[in-house]
């Protein structure tokens, strides 16, 4: 059982949602925060542990399972096409970024921080960058 968020659960998990013919051009982790609707689908009363990957068409989602965080608890990709609203703006602490947005009936609020306390993931930082250009580029 995993008890860091590391980048071999990352690789492997991402892979598992990863939309057919897509590539990654970032990924990193984040945190669905709580009162999000797809945190309440998934089952889940608070902030629910995710990986988080962007491809040229779509963002991804791999939830991880609430007590054991190398197995696989749900998914989400969203397509860029679908996507109504995005937000990015800075949060509390100066590499926090908040990323709310809007698809169909999905509302999603994550946040991606860079945090080597709880995560051995290397490129955390420049993953963040990349998610959150291709994102305010929508």
């Amino acid at each position: 059982m995993a008890v860091l968020l590391n980048g071999e659960d990352m690789e492997r998990l991402l892979e598992e949602v990863r939309p057919e013919g897509e590539t990654y051009r970032g990924k990193t982790w984040g945190t669905i925060l709580a009162g999000t609707a797809a945190v309440l689908a998934l089952g889940a009363l608070s902030n629910v542990s995710c990986y988080v990957g962007v491809t040229d068409d779509s963002l991804v989602l791999a939830v991880m399972d609430t007590f054991d965080i190398s197995h696989l608890h749900g998914r989400l990709c969203l397509p860029f096409s679908q996507m109504e609203k995005v937000k990015i703006k800075r949060g509390l602490v100066p590499s926090q970024r908040i990323i709310k947005l809007k698809s169909g009936d999905t509302k999603l609020k994550l946040s991606l921080v860079n945090n080597p306390l709880t995560a051995r993931i290397e490129g955390q930082k420049e993953n963040i960058r990349i998610i959150c250009e291709a994102l305010e580029k929508l």
